[in-house]
């Protein structure tokens, strides 16, 4: 994805606005929004176009020989003046995640719930995805407005791990497809995917950043999804898949980093100076790689061996080789 991939969520911190103070000479910074104001400015925004807006749910109910299956949001009004809106379809939903304002650099310390809210046209028959997992997509992004900032013209695969959260989210209420057929110029043919669209408020997107010129700051986002296959990842390969790394469970991988001061001191300088946990081999630093200190059982199941009993599994003790 020409846009998404390039998010890193803890980096958003040098998003700050540059202004002119004509009573000092040169500029100075303007940090960003509370999270808590934006988070109701967005809140009112989505709200209000979910009331207003329906997507083409009689269409994927009843499928003519000739439907294209691509969802189609539109306004309510004239001749759509019954449709059933967004937010009353029985297909629309949320998930929730926890946004704290020091990935932004905000003045504010805060940590807020944000939702993700998604539709549904068609669930999938295939494999669920996680947040940390690679998938097989097309997409179409687009503000509130209707304007396209983004869009495949081809199906692509997405590192989950690597995107906008937002996105990483919402794509879970999807399931892959199945039926896969080779055609004779090497294109595949996938059935009965995943398809639908989430939409993100702006903490879950890119916030106040505004280098993007298609995309304003403080911006709730829309994605229209087709979700053709899912790919589990061990990003670091120590055997353990990478959502299982999200310690804290809060959807983030960046955040959880069990020796983060260790490698700080051991890296001081150098461009990276830490590694999280879902990209290092050795997650608590202790010489000995976490493919040694966990144990993979015949089933796929993974156990976690705790020598000394304290309570802290090898991999993650540094106290235990």
């Amino acid at each position: 994805m020409k846009i998404i991939n390039k998010f890193f969520l803890l980096v958003i911190v040098s998003t700050v606005i540059f202004s002119c103070d004509r009573d000092n000479e040169g500029p100075t910074f303007t940090p960003p929004e509370n999270i808590s104001d934006i988070l109701v400015q967005d809140e009112a925004k989505l709200q209000a176009y979910f009331e207003t807006h329906f997507y083409n749910y009689e269409e994927f109910e009843n499928p003519q020989p000739n439907f294209d299956y691509k969802i189609v949001i539109d306004t309510i009004a004239g001749d759509n003046s019954n449709k059933i809106s967004l937010k009353n379809s029985p297909s629309f939903g949320f998930k929730t995640i926890d946004v704290n304002s020091e990935q932004f650099g905000a003045t504010k310390v805060e940590s807020i719930e944000h939702k993700v809210y998604y539709i549904i046209a068609r669930q999938g028959v295939g494999e669920s995805t996680t947040f940390a997992d690679s998938t097989y997509v097309n997409y179409e992004g687009s503000l509130l407005d209707g304007s396209i900032f983004d869009s495949s013209s081809a199906p692509i695969w997405f590192d989950l791990a690597t995107n906008i959260p937002g996105f990483s989210l919402g794509i879970t209420s999807l399931k892959g497809g199945d039926g896969y057929t080779e055609n004779a110029d090497g294109t595949i043919n996938i059935e009965n995917y995943g398809i639908g669209a989430i939409f993100i408020p702006s903490a879950l997107a890119y916030y106040s950043d505004s280098s993007r010129s298609t995309i304003p700051a403080y911006s709730p986002l829309i994605f229209k999804l087709d979700l053709y296959a899912v790919s589990q990842i061990d990003h670091d390969r120590d055997g353990i898949p990478s959502f299982m790394e999200d310690l804290n469970g809060n959807g983030n991988l960046n955040d959880d980093n069990t020796n983060a001061e260790e490698e700080r001191k051991a890296f001081t300088g150098q461009i990276q100076t830490v590694f999280a946990n879902f990209r290092d081999a050795d997650d608590d630093g202790d010489g000995t790689p976490t493919s040694e200190e966990i144990i993979i059982n015949d089933d796929g199941t993974i156990t976690f061996p705790d020598t000394d009993g304290d309570g802290i599994a090898d991999y993650l003790d540094r106290d235990t080789k």
